[in-house]
């Protein structure tokens, strides 16, 4: 079955939980920035000081809360899992360096422990039985079947 894990126990419960709360989570942070999208860009512009080497990321500002939106709502309902935690960690990656580099320490660990939890999932996939990923590998394999 694609090389998901078949069985239902506390490891397929477990991923699925852990997988739905970061899915969560990140929705919830993402809706608070899109909501009060004039703060989110106040408080994410008072990162870049006028002329510094990274002023330049000014610019990409706007698309930040509805890129982790989608993202969120990809781990959130298991669809292309993959490819939607390999984005949230590259993000994560990128902005864990980036509030490092602005001397934000808190937020910085507060992404490292993100990635690591993103990470964890991405490493065991294969126990994302409750997903819509898995959901579409079922009714794939069972035309198949069926032909």
């Amino acid at each position: 079955m694609g090389g998901y894990y078949e069985k239902t126990d506390y490891k397929t419960i477990s991923y699925a939980v852990i997988r739905v709360a970061l899915g969560g989570y990140l929705l919830f942070h993402s809706i608070i920035g899109i909501i009060d999208f004039d703060q989110f860009m106040v408080t994410a512009l008072s990162y870049f000081e006028e002329g510094s080497s990274i002023s330049f990321l000014a610019y990409l500002t706007p698309i930040v809360p509805f890129m982790e939106f989608f993202l969120a709502l990809m781990i959130l309902t298991g669809l292309y899992t993959r490819l939607a935690l390999q984005w949230a960690i590259g993000v994560g990656i990128f902005f864990m360096l980036f509030f490092h580099f602005t001397d934000d320490l808190t937020s910085a660990l507060e992404h490292a422990y993100g990635v690591i939890v993103k990470i964890s999932l991405l490493s065991l996939l294969f126990l994302n039985k409750y997903s819509l990923d898995y959901y579409n590998l079922w009714n794939v394999s069972k035309e198949t079947k069926t032909i």
